[in-house]
């Protein structure tokens, strides 16, 4: 089974000093996706959304559509498969839904994500354009430590102790370049439970 991409980056906070953040991200996956996390002092919620719903949920009319609706009573929205919003009137909120993933955004979150926009669609293509660069390099780390923890005991070879060894993996960071060494800061720091159920899955095959 070829491994796939799998990285968080923080972009933009766009409310850094308030009760709680909203950050937007991009998960690459052979393609890039946004992630919109909201976090609180108790809880996380995350959705990812492809570039086509991206596109489709902050274009005018449909942003428009949202902002409309807040004002008046409607029934779960279809954006595109798989993909819908609600909103409560009361508390002036939008919730996004993804298949079983759903997150709920102030209309002030929402308002700034448009503002936003542009910045992350910017940001978007220029990591396009290192994808192939991306896939090497996770390549590379991925088989270095599926051969490692191929060398653990079976009694070691457990999703948690498998995490914390992804985690804490000691890299030769001097034969990398700066753009691969934040690329697998960013996996170890964001991904090792994803990377880790990947890398066991591999080993029962």
């Amino acid at each position: 089974m070829a491994p796939s991409i799998i990285v968080s980056k923080s972009v933009f906070d766009i409310r850094p000093f308030g009760k709680k953040s909203v950050t937007v991200g991009l998960l690459i996956n052979r393609q890039i996706s946004i992630i919109v996390l909201l976090e609180c002092k108790i809880t996380k919620k995350m959705i990812s959304l492809d570039l086509e719903q991206w596109c489709t949920l902050m274009c005018e009319s449909n942003y428009l559509s949202i902002i409309n609706n807040l004002n008046s009573k409607c029934k779960r929205v279809k954006i595109t498969d798989n993909f819908s919003y609600s909103v409560n009137i009361k508390q002036s909120s939008i919730t996004l839904y993804t298949v079983d993933d759903y997150i709920t955004l102030s209309h002030v979150d929402l308002q700034r994500l448009k503002q936003l926009q542009h910045c992350i669609d910017l940001y978007i293509a220029e990591k396009q354009k290192k994808l192939d660069s991306y896939q090497k390099t996770f390549d590379s780390a991925y088989a270095l430590i599926k051969s490692d923890v191929k060398g653990l005991p079976v009694s070691c070879q457990r999703n948690e102790f498998t995490n914390q060894y992804i985690q804490n993996y000691d890299f030769n960071y001097c034969q990398l370049q700066n753009d691969d060494t934040s690329f697998l800061y960013e996996i170890l720091q964001f991904h090792f439970n994803v990377m880790s159920d990947m890398i066991l899955q591999d080993l029962i095959i």
